[in-house]
Order: C-alpha cells, then structure tokens, then sequence
C-alpha cells in the first residue's frame, strides 16, 4: 500500500489546483435579470491575467437591443453558445438516454459537493422519467472533482472504474447518497473503501482494484477537468446542453425550463416567453448612486472600489474574511481607497440575502453597518437556511450594543428592502452576474480573486497608468 501511496501522489497534486480554481468562483443566481444598455462607462482593460476581462461583454441583438431589467426579472436566461469549436469528449460507460435523443446534456459534477448530491439524488431522477426514458434527453456525467479534495478524485476513478464494467450508474449512486468515503480518513484508506464496495456490489473485484491500483480512468478524469476548466464553471453541476453552456449551477425549475424551451425552438422555431436571450451590456452602467452608511474610507482617496455582494455567498465570505482585511489594512486606512458596498442579493439561491441586507442596513441607522457586515459573514451559518433568521439578526443587534427596539422596528418594517433592491438593479445594469462582484474606479473585476490581484489592479490605479 506504500508503493501504491507514492505513485498516486504526484496525481492529487495535479488536482491540487482544483483548489484554487474553486476559490476564484462567485455565487451565480440562477435566475438573473439582464441589463440595461444606458451606459456611461467602459471598465478599462483588465492587468491581472487571472481575470476574465471579457466575462460581462456581449453583443446585442440587432433588432430589438437590450431589455429592460424589469422585463427580464422573474424569467430564466437562455444559456450562451459553448466556445466556439468545444466538443466534450463523450462517456459511454456513464451515459443514460437514447444516442438519437433529441437533445444531450454534460453534465460535471463532484460527488462530494452538496448541490451535485442534490442534483443527483433529487433533479437527475425527474429528468430521466420526464425527457430520458421519452427518448427526448441524453445525459453524458463528466468529472470534476474540484470541492472535495483527494476523496474527491478518488471517488471520481471509483466511478469509472465502475463504468468499465457497466457499472457506473450503482457507483455514482452509493457515492451520492453515502458520504462515508469523504471522511474515511488518508487516500489508502478511502481507496480500500472503494474496492470493498465495488465487491459488496458483485462487481469484478479484481478487475477493480487493478483499474484503481493502475489508475486506469485517470486520463478520463483528467480530461473532463481540463474540458470543464475552459468553461469557467462559477458552480456545479456544470452544463453543456445544445450546444450552449451553464455557468452557474441548476436547479430543478431552471434545467426544466430550460430544456424545455430547447425542446420547442426545435419543434417550433422560436422559443418560448419563459426565457429571455438578452445578456449584459458592453458598455455598462457603472455611475452608481452614493452611498451613505456602507462607505469607507476617506471621500478623496483616489481608487474608489465599488462591491456588489450578498451576504448569504459562501464566496462572499470567503472574499470577507481573507481579502478584506488586508484591502482595508493597505489601502483603506492609508487614506488611498475609498470603499463602498452595494446589495446583490441572489434571491433564487439565497432567499435569506435580502433579510440579511435589511439587517446592514438598519444595524447602519445606528452607526453600525460594518459591524453587522463583519457578523453576517462570521455567522453566515447560523442564519442561513434559517426561516426565522430575523431573530438570529437581532440577536446580533444585541450583542453589537445596538437600540433593539429600533432595529426590531427596522427589521419588521423591512425599512430598506426598497434601497436593497435598488443595489441589485444598479449592479445589473453595470452587468454584475454573481457575487462577489467589484468596480476599482469602474474596471470590472469578478469573483473572490486573491488579494494579489487587487493590490495589482490598485496599484496600478495609483500609478495612473
């Protein structure tokens, strides 16, 4: 088992920039509202490379432009064209559905992240016996172990070791619905799970412990990675489905109505009023309204950093607690950056974001919208998910030695739920998708991006270049 353990190293350490690739993500609402076209300003260049610089700019449609961010709440966005040229390598021994279907879907997937446990175990089922069983889907599962670690590649060679005899669909169920192998401790270990399982479940014992002693599905694990990396998936499942990809995760309702419409552009010609086709503007919007009690930092510093968040994002938090600081450390209390927060809340994903802005906002009537910002990220656990998270807010006023009773009043008024909103509609017109999102004097940086990339863009701003 020693050999063994030193010959798969170096293949967890290829993997080990999963880890970073899953850092730079944002959340991504899965129904977001497009832009408006009434621009003023163009976010210059980008200097990081490690930034999409062209993520946001799209064409319009010829005719009719762009709709108006009203118009476009509530409906689904039909998903862009994949790159040009892209063409995923297909799966045999993990494919369910008809080769004539109607339409395939790739789907990547980690088994061990919790909105791919959700889409296997409770979307994935629903698609089968509407649109696979009538000949009308092919679905193609791909790899992509990027969140948890080495279980995760290890699972994702379980599972096609599995394919090889057939068996892919067994393996993949138990590693969603069982989560044991996550935590059975070091690689050797979760490695003998895997092969005690594969026997539990009458597969060719020995064909599978040489296919996972030998690495054998390495090349396909590695080749879904590097297919899905080119996507810049900011969630999973990750999807490539007619052609035209998914960015930001699925949900039931989204996928459906998605797959629907494709259903009918097909029979039809046209697609339906449920989606729209519109994406964010070229030359967004970015002359933002002031704010008043999410500032800091002095008036007439000369970067001004504009974020877009959402304080139910798991990226958010992330970007909060490690990069924040060091911003405000450097740039913010030196006098050189003036700081300002703005609501995104991505309701479809998040349907606590809005409460949480609220609480900021009423937490900063009393000189305190920093600290409730700093709480709800700290706390994003106790208080997301929670159907009554409104008293886990107050129970931060108290702590934070705010007027209870006045915050109580703010909070059930839902006093700021007007401004709130208005956040997100100005971060939609300045073509903000997810959050975190950031404007540094009006160049677009998107996702939480390590420090280095904004002391770089920062710099490069006080250098006038």
């Amino acid at each position: 088992m020693q050999l063994f353990k030193k010959r798969f190293s170096p293949i967890l350490l290829i993997f080990a920039l999963l880890v970073l690739a899953w850092m730079l993500a944002a959340c991504q609402n899965p129904v977001q509202p497009a832009a408006d076209a009434g621009a003023t300003t163009t976010p210059a260049p980008s200097v990081a490379p490690t930034v999409d610089e062209n993520a946001q700019a799209a064409t319009p449609e010829p005719d009719t432009g762009f709709q108006d961010v009203d118009a476009a709440m509530g409906k689904t966005i039909f998903p862009p064209e994949a790159p040009e040229g892209f063409a995923p390598s297909e799966r045999p021994n993990s494919t369910v559905g008809q080769d004539d279907a109607t339409l395939t879907m790739y789907e990547w997937c980690d088994y061990a992240y919790p909105n791919c446990v959700v889409y296997a175990n409770d979307i994935l089922p629903e698609l089968q016996k509407k649109y696979v069983d009538s000949g009308k889907l092919r679905i193609v599962h791909k790899e992509f172990p990027v969140a948890g670690g080495d279980p995760s590649v290890v699972a994702s060679l379980a599972a096609q070791c599995a394919g090889n005899q057939g068996e892919y669909e067994k393996m993949s169920k138990w590693l969603y619905r069982d989560s044991s192998w996550s935590q059975a401790g070091e690689v050797p270990a979760i490695i003998d799970l895997m092969k005690s399982t594969a026997k539990d479940m009458g597969l060719d014992s020995e064909a599978f412990d040489a296919c996972m002693d030998n690495q054998e599905t390495l090349e396909t694990v590695k080749q879904d990675y590097f297919e899905a990396r080119d996507l810049e998936f900011h969630d999973l499942p990750g999807v490539v489905i007619g052609g035209r990809v998914i960015q930001d995760g699925v949900d039931a309702e989204k996928l459906d109505t998605i797959i629907a419409a494709m259903l009918q552009e097909k029979e039809t010609g046209s697609l339906p009023d449920t989606v729209v086709t519109v994406t964010p503007s070229p030359t967004p919007d970015t002359d933002f309204e002031p704010e008043t009690v999410s500032v800091m930092g002095s008036p007439d510093a000369p970067v001004t950093i504009v974020e877009f968040t959402d304080f139910q994002c798991p990226f958010c938090q992330r970007y909060d607690q490690e990069t924040l600081p060091r911003i405000k450390d450097n740039y913010v209390e030196t006098g050189k950056v003036r700081y300002v927060l703005k609501h995104f809340p991505l309701t479809r994903i998040h349907p606590q974001a809005v409460s949480a802005a609220i609480a900021a906002e009423c937490a900063g009537e009393q000189g305190k919208f920093w600290e409730m910002h700093d709480k709800l990220f700290e706390a994003q656990q106790q208080w997301s998910g929670n159907n009554d998270a409104a008293s886990v807010f107050k129970g931060f006023a108290k702590d934070l030695g705010l007027d209870e009773k006045a915050f109580d009043t703010c909070i059930t008024e839902e006093r700021y739920k007007d401004k709130v909103m208005s956040n997100q509609k100005e971060g939609v017109a300045a073509g903000v998708q997810g959050t975190p999102a950031f404007f540094i004097n009006g160049q677009f940086v998107n996702g939480a991006q390590p420090y280095e990339v904004f002391q770089q863009i920062i710099e490069q701003a006080l250098s006038g270049k």
